[in-house]
């Protein structure tokens, strides 16, 4: 092992450490790419709305990921709602003669 123990002799411990958990984190990331539902995206936000996301998630106990699903979720739920009932609405125009 001529590299551990050149990284023994000439590394700072805590450089080494940081060293180790740079390459577990880049092995990571190469294992999840390889599958779709592992696979990780990165988006850039503006300061201010990732400080709100990120206060948000941890109100929630959960992830950005996790918060950011779940705001979808509840803005789709609203437009369906909101879908239903200007159909019902309009249903019940028509059924009073009221169009």
């Amino acid at each position: 092992m001529l590299v551990n123990t050149w990284i023994e002799q000439h590394m700072n411990p805590e450089l080494v450490n940081r060293m180790k958990q740079t390459i577990r984190a880049r092995r990571k990331r190469h294992f999840n790419a390889e599958h779709q539902h592992t696979r990780k995206k990165s988006i850039d936000l503006e300061f201010v709305v990732w400080q709100r996301l990120a206060g948000l998630a941890q109100r929630r106990g959960k992830t950005l990921s996790e918060t950011i699903v779940q705001l979808i979720e509840d803005a789709e739920h609203k437009e369906k709602y909101a879908s239903k009932m200007s159909s019902l609405k309009h249903d019940l125009q028509v059924l009073l003669g009221k169009e």
